[in-house]
């Protein structure tokens, strides 16, 4: 296996030959060396799910800060804390699979989503290297592992936040190499959210909603996410301005 970083913050441009989502998977492999803001964190390891119902209080734990005068560092930082949180999420509902009342089609779905959100954490975790590495401590306060609603209400719920996450953190990005890269994978958080809808509704309009995906600011997606984080989540040399998106609710 290759021992060459993932790419360098002087090696942005690199991304720009990539051109299917089979070789950005390909490079989660090999090693990061982005520089990025140091934190001590606890560890949450994704072999260890909670059981039903378990619950820390959010906001309860070490600070988490992400300095946007990084640039473009500090938006794939953002991006790898929304990627943990979703990848632990999936691997507790398949953890619980034998105790859930969930279909076997609805397991299969779940099974591969989380697939695909554990390649996404492990994207960003790559580009960071492991002396930069974090890892967050979620937390999910009336969720029930062994329940389909409340499986599948609290993976809308994720799955939203993050298309609107990625759809308003673009704008803060200056390198077209990390756009690209962005929209690779919010493409394929907007299929998880619009699938997650179809299995809560099947057979109406629930998969899409609206015109218009949501575009949520960084401070309003920390707020939503902040409740099933441990860790207090905050912000250092925030942007100060935010475009809107077309719903006008970012």
């Amino acid at each position: 296996m290759s021992t060459r970083p993932f790419f360098t913050v002087g090696e942005a441009g690199s991304l720009g030959s990539l051109r299917s989502r089979r070789e950005v998977l390909k490079l989660m492999a090999m090693g990061g060396s982005l520089v990025l803001l140091p934190t001590a964190l606890a560890a949450c390891s994704d072999e260890s799910p909670m059981g039903p119902g378990a619950s820390t209080t959010p906001g309860s734990g070490n600070t988490l800060t992400i300095d946007f005068a990084k640039g473009d560092v500090a938006v794939l930082q953002f991006a790898y804390a929304l990627e943990q949180l979703e990848a632990d999420f999936y691997t507790r509902v398949v953890a619980a699979f034998d105790q859930s009342n969930l279909t076997a089609a609805e397991k299969a779905i779940l099974l591969d989503i989380k697939y695909h959100e554990v390649q996404h954490r492990e994207l960003f975790k790559a580009a960071l290297g492991s002396s930069n590495d974090f890892t967050l401590s979620p937390t999910y306060p009336g969720v029930d592992f062994r329940d389909r609603l409340s499986v599948l209400t609290a993976a809308r719920t994720f799955e939203d936040l993050g298309v609107a996450a990625y759809n308003g953190a673009g704008q803060y990005l200056a390198s077209a190499a990390f756009l690209t890269l962005a929209g690779k994978i919010v493409s394929i958080e907007a299929r998880h959210a619009a699938v997650i809808r179809d299995l809560l509704a099947p057979g109406t309009s629930a998969f899409s909603p609206s015109a218009f995906d949501d575009v949520f600011s960084p401070g309003k997606v920390a707020g939503a996410a902040q409740g099933f984080v441990v860790d207090r989540l905050a912000f250092a040399n925030a942007p100060s301005t935010f475009v809107q998106g077309p719903n006008n609710n970012g």
